[in-house]
Parts: C-alpha cells; sequence; structure tokens
C-alpha cells in the first residue's frame, strides 16, 4: 500500500471510531441518544460491533441522534429472562435478536406481551417465527422468511434437465422446520419428484442418513442448522445443495482441519445485501472481506430506528407506527443507508414535509405492513464451494422466479389442481334417506388446540343444517374449555377476534381417552356394547361424512399424538367393511392431518367413498391463526378454507368439485387432494349439500 493510501486509511479510521459527538446539524440540537439493545451471539462479536459503530458514525453525522448500544451473548444468557427484561425496559427503543430461532422466537413472545409493543428488528429466517408474530405489528424482518430459499434451491435443480426427483436432509430444529414443511409441495410445483424426507436430531446421524440419500443418485436438499453439521453433510455427497447456513468461514476452517484433501465440492443459496445498494462494495473495500449474514440487517435496524425516532418526536406518533410509514413508502432512494441518504431523510422529517423515501444496506424496503412486517423481496447469492474457496455465479430473488415468500405464500394461485372427468357417470343407487356425520379430533394439549377448534367449527355448521345430535358422533379429548391455559374458560374459538363459542351446547360422545382405535372401529360398524353405546347408526340408504383431524406421520394417523396405530391399511380395512356391511349410501371423508395422502392412498378402490385431504403422501399440512399471548394455533389453513366456503356459499348446487377448488386454492404449503374419485362420482354433480345439510326426508317414507 502506498503511503498516501495509508494516510487517507489512518484518517478514515480515526473519523469512523469517532463515535458520538455533537451535532454538526445546521439546526444545532443538542444530540439525542437513542438506545437500542441487540441480542446476537459472541461469536461474530467484532463483525456486529463493526456495524454498530459504522450505523453510529453515518447516523450522529448525518442528524442529531446518536444510537447507543447494549449488547447481549444470545448464548449465555437465560432468553426468557433477558427477553422479559428488555421488553420491559423503557430506556431502550429497540430490540434487535436474535440468530438462533428458538430464541428469536421468545424474544417475539416477550415483545407481544406488552400493552404498548417496542419495535423488534429481525433477520431470522423461520417461517414458524415469522408466521406467528409478523402480523402483529411489533416484529420487523429484513430477511424473507425461508419459504422463498426453499424454492430457489429447488428451482436451481429444476433448471438443471437432468433431475427429475431430489431428496432432503435436514436439522429437526425450527429453522430445518420450514423447508420440512415446504420442500414436497415446491418440488410438486415445479415438477420435481420428492422421493425422501429425512430429517436428524444429532449430527451423529447424519452420515448414515447421507449414505442412503446418496444411493438414490439425485440432488440432495441440505438444511444444516450449524457449520459442523454442514461439514458433516459435505464430506458425505457431491451432490448437494445447502442453504445459507452451510456458506461461513467456519465451515471452511472446518473443512481444513479434516485433512481430507481439498476436492470437497458443494453448492447452493445464501442471503446476500442487494447489490445495487453499495452496501457490499462499501464493505469490502473497508474491510477486505465480504459481510457475513445479518450484517447489513442490523445496520438497516439501527437505522430505521432512529429515523423513526425522528418521525415520532416530530409528529407524535408511536415508534411502531412511525416504522410501518417509513417501511410503506413505495418511493425509493438510491444509497439511502449512505450517511448522505440519511441526512437527506433527517431533513425531510424535521422540516415537517413527508415521512422519506430510503433504502437500506440490504436493499429497497420491499414492505407491505398492512398484511405482513417481514420484507417481501431477499437476494441471495447462488454459490459454489471448491478448494476451500466460495464462489458466486448469480444473483436471484423473488422477483427473478415464481416466488412464494412468507406474504406471497399466502396468496400463490396454485396450477397444479386435479382435473376431473365432466361426463363421468355415477352409480345407479337408491335415494338417499337420511345423513349422519362422526367427527374426530385425535389429538391433546392445549398445544394442539385447533384439532378440536377444527371439529367443533365442524360441528356447529351441521347442526346449523339440521343435524339433530343424534345424527352426530363427536369425539374428542375434551381438554381445551376449562384448560387453565384458557383465557375464557368454558370457550372454544377459531378466530379470537369474534370469539364465536364453538363450545356452546355441545353433546360429546366419547372422550379421546375412553376409546381406542379398535372402538372406533367397533362404533363405525355400528356394533354397539354396553361400553359403546352410541354407534354409527347408518343403513346402506344414509350418506355418512367422516371428518378427522389430528396430527399424522407418512402411512399413518396418530391416535393420542403417542399410539400409531391408525395406519392406512387399518382405514382401508375399515372402510371396506363399512361398504360390504352396508353402513352407507355414499361416504365422503375429510382428513386433516399431515401426510394425510398416505391413508387415503391406501383406501383407492373401496366403493362409493371419498376422501378429500390437506396434503398428499409426502407435505405437512399448515396450521393458522396464532395468538402469542395464547400460545398456539386456532386453526389448520385447510380446515379454515372449507368451513369458510360452507359460511358463505350456498350449499345448494355447490358441488364437492367447487369445494375442493375453493380448499385447494386457499391451502397454502400442501396439496389438497381428492382421492378415489373413480369409485365415487362425477365431482360436478355430487354436491357438498348431500353431507352437510340433513333435508326432511319424510316425504320419501
Amino acid at each position: 500500500m502506498s503511503r498516501i493510501y495509508k494516510i487517507l486509511f489512518l484518517l478514515a479510521t480515526i473519523i469512523f471510531f469517532y463515535g458520538c459527538k455533537d451535532s454538526t446539524h445546521e439546526d444545532k440540537r443538542s444530540v439525542r441518544k437513542v438506545k437500542i439493545a441487540v441480542v446476537l451471539t459472541n461469536d461474530s462479536y467484532d463483525r456486529w460491533k463493526r456495524i454498530m459503530d459504522m450505523a453510529q458514525k453515518n447516523i450522529s453525522e448525518a442528524t442529531d441522534i446518536c444510537p447507543v448500544f447494549e449488547f447481549y451473548d444470545e448464548d449465555n444468557h437465560d432468553m426468557m429472562t433477558l427477553a422479559y427484561e428488555l421488553a420491559n425496559d423503557e430506556s431502550i427503543a429497540s430490540v434487535v435478536g436474535c440468530e438462533n430461532d428458538a430464541n428469536t422466537e421468545i424474544l417475539a413472545y416477550q415483545m407481544s406481551r406488552l400493552k404498548r409493543f417496542k419495535p423488534m428488528f429481525t433477520f431470522n429466517t423461520s417461517q414458524e417465527v415469522i408466521r406467528k408474530y409478523s402480523r402483529m405489528g411489533f416484529m420487523w424482518g429484513f430477511s424473507e422468511s425461508d419459504i422463498t430459499q426453499s424454492e430457489i434451491i429447488l428451482t436451481q435443480i429444476a433448471t438443471e434437465v437432468v433431475y427429475k426427483e431430489v431428496a432432503l436432509i435436514a436439522n429437526k430444529s425450527s429453522y430445518g422446520q420450514t423447508f420440512i414443511d415446504w420442500f414436497a409441495f415446491q418440488a410438486s410445483e415445479l415438477g420435481l419428484v420428492p422421493v425422501k424426507i429425512s430429517t436428524y436430531d444429532n449430527i451423529d446421524e447424519i452420515a448414515p442418513i447421507m449414505e442412503e440419500l446418496s444411493s438414490l443418485y439425485c440432488p440432495i436438499v441440505c438444511i444444516p442448522n450449524s457449520s459442523t453439521e454442514a461439514v458433516e453433510m459435505i464430506k458425505h455427497t457431491r451432490n448437494g445443495y445447502f442453504s445459507h447456513k452451510a456458506f461461513s468461514k467456519k465451515t471452511l476452517e472446518a473443512l481444513k482441519k479434516s485433512g481430507s484433501g481439498d476436492d470437497y465440492m458443494m453448492q447452493g443459496v445464501t442471503l446476500v445485501p442487494d447489490p445495487s445498494s453499495g452496501f457490499h462494495d462499501v464493505y469490502e473495500a473497508r474491510y477486505g472481506e465480504t459481510p457475513i449474514m445479518g450484517e447489513a440487517q442490523l445496520y438497516d435496524a439501527i437505522m430505521v430506528t432512529c429515523l423513526a425516532y425522528a418521525i415520532s418526536s416530530e409528529f407524535g406518533t408511536t415508534l411502531n407506527n412511525a416504522v410501518s410509514e417509513l417501511l410503506a413508502n413505495e418511493e425509493r432512494h438510491l444509497g439511502g443507508w449512505t450517511s448522505n441518504g440519511i441526512n437527506i431523510a433527517f431533513d425531510q422529517i424535521v422540516t415537517g414535509h413527508t415521512v422519506p423515501a430510503v433504502s437500506g444496506a440490504t436493499g429497497d424496503f420491499d414492505f407491505s405492513p398492512d398484511k405482513h412486517t417481514i420484507i417481501n423481496s431477499s437476494t441471495y447469492a447462488v454459490q459454489y464451494m471448491s478448494k476451500f474457496q466460495f464462489y458466486q455465479t448469480d444473483y436471484v430473488s423473488r422477483g427473478t422466479i415464481k416466488g412464494s415468500s412468507e406474504y406471497g405464500a399466502w396468496i400463490w394461485n396454485k396450477v397444479y389442481d386435479q382435473d376431473f372427468d365432466y361426463k363421468q357417470e355415477d352409480a345407479k343407487l337408491k335415494p338417499c334417506a337420511g345423513n349422519k356425520a362422526v367427527l374426530i379430533a385425535t389429538s391433546t394439549g392445549w398445544e394442539n388446540y385447533r384439532h378440536q377448534a377444527d371439529i367443533l367449527g365442524y360441528y356447529q355448521q351441521l347442526k346449523k343444517n339440521n343435524f339433530t345430535d343424534d345424527d352426530i358422533i363427536l369425539i374428542m379429548a375434551d381438554d381445551i374449555a376449562y384448560n387453565t391455559k384458557n383465557p375464557y374458560p368454558g370457550q372454544i374459538t377459531r378466530d379470537n377476534r369474534q370469539l364465536d363459542n364453538l363450545y356452546t351446547d355441545v353433546e360429546i360422545d366419547y372422550r379421546l381417552d375412553e376409546i381406542t382405535p379398535w372402538d372406533l372401529k367397533e362404533i363405525l360398524l355400528g356394533k354397539s356394547s354396553e361400553r359403546l353405546p352410541i354407534v354409527l347408526n347408518s343403513e346402506n340408504h344414509d350418506n355418512v361424512l367422516l371428518v378427522w383431524s389430528g396430527h399424522g406421520t407418512p402411512g399413518t394417523l396418530l391416535w393420542n399424538e403417542n399410539q400409531k396405530t391408525v395406519t392406512g391399511k387399518f382405514m382401508s380395512e375399515l372402510l371396506r367393511e363399512m361398504h360390504s356391511t352396508g353402513k352407507y349410501r355414499k361416504m365422503f371423508g375429510i382428513i386433516e392431518s399431515c401426510y394425510s395422502g398416505s391413508i387415503a392412498a391406501e383406501c383407492v378402490g373401496v366403493p362409493q367413498l371419498l376422501l378429500m385431504t390437506a396434503a398428499n403422501d409426502k407435505e405437512t399440512s399448515k396450521a393458522e391463526l396464532y395468538v402469542p399471548l395464547w400460545r398456539t394455533y386456532l386453526t389448520n389453513c385447510f380446515s379454515s378454507a372449507i368451513l369458510q366456503a360452507l359460511h358463505t356459499q350456498n350449499s345448494d348446487g355447490y358441488s364437492i368439485r367447487d369445494l375442493y377448488t375453493e380448499a385447494f386454492s386457499k391451502t397454502m404449503g400442501s396439496h389438497v387432494t381428492l382421492y378415489n374419485v373413480e369409485n365415487f362420482g362425477n365431482m360436478f354433480f355430487n354436491y357438498v349439500s348431500d353431507y352437510f345439510v340433513n333435508y326432511d326426508r319424510s316425504w320419501l317414507e
């Protein structure tokens, strides 16, 4: 380096670390300090310190505001206690954190308990954290959910014509769960066959799983939760496509230490700042290395907090409202994160003009706060590793692919729905004489609130449509209404904003712990006994509705969470026996569970039976409407779509095909599927009212 460059570098360094000082802004206001809590890992403290210093310098240079920081190592604190203290510390304007998804959720939970929320900023990418808290108006995310990262990885694979199949290995963490939940769904949408989904708890499980997956001779989507897990995966495959947690210096260092040569290969995508923001170039020129995941997001969180503080002070609004207004501005100001850009924005605020247009180190602030407080589009770098170096080949974002960001996922109009034969003929059956229904919620506990709530939603819908309790067999745990965690004892709802009590006038026939799956078989076959006095009293001229809501694994519906006894074979044999013994005219089954398609597929061939599932055989079903203060979901996407359709549609003339289309288009993250159509009848001329409305049929007698 020449002498002149050394002098310039020294001067820049002195100015950079000068810190808060008297404002040089022309209005000569005294310095206003804004305290920000930063909760990240100590492992990368030097990198976080760089960003805090950079932001402090730029902001205090451009405004009369100076951010000051309290740093907490998330790995060395009891997060529940720390989060509570930060949430209630009125001296702290905002909180930024965490790296660990579980810690982010704890932080968000404590923040959500305040009557007056304070802003929380995160670059966490777990869909569960985002779905639970992002719509409450206090959690602001500068990274998209991993729903998008999952799709971008699969898109990279799908564009290579040679591949038709794909497999997944993922850690059973909240981070890995996003990929587990969306992998099969997105692979199918992109024309790939998801042949295997493998999960693990411990690093020792990785090697045998990788050996099994490698024998499939297809790309393996690898989702490690740490660099050490990434190394173990890299060592066992040359065909892995990795998520962003694998692309770190720690991964390279660990591979070098392994002493097994330098011929390791890996490829995948990692979150990076938008290249048009200029942040990457400035950072690399200043520090001689590229920014790591989170640095640009931390900078933006600090900058937005300070500008929002200025807006709040000038216009008398809350800090979160100010953040919302700032991020909702659709105009853009390139380079808005620099000292000059911040100065322009600040001038617009203090002169009382308007909320300024800003952009961040991450790129444009593409937010839709009326619907979501998580950025709608992140930038990913397509990278590969060779000889212990990472090389970048391209930038991609949601705008460059079909896209299913966390916001977009709820409005994505999927096109891979089923086609049905309009000319299919129904079997000649005698007229329907009556309707019966069996409603079963097979989970227990407050955390599974949604399954019983949904079953009661169906129950109340049937009661409105002339079903009596003699027409309905209701089976559920009944441990929710008076649960000690229920803030409204005696009430169950699917929407806490309306609090319609679904527990009103409910007649439960069997509590879940009173019967077994073998008892259920006796009940459905109509075999009453002293212990099972209430059974299905249907005959071969009755239509039967069966609704099942609970958990599932591939090939099994769980009964009471821990009894894997209701297999596809069990259900198939039971339904065949129901038909052969004349227990129904036609039967329509609705199954809400993960991997529910694996059960329905076993039942194909049973006469006059139709099954509609929340997911196919490789997909999880998705919960909906999380209430942080209750710490539980109130409903499932699939059941919510069906119940909404039943509530709003006129049942007369509303076909099963119409119901399927409605459920398919509004159930995100899984493919709603109809099974056994060919043995049931025409989807256009079999109607929802045949199963959900009990007409007066006395004239048939």
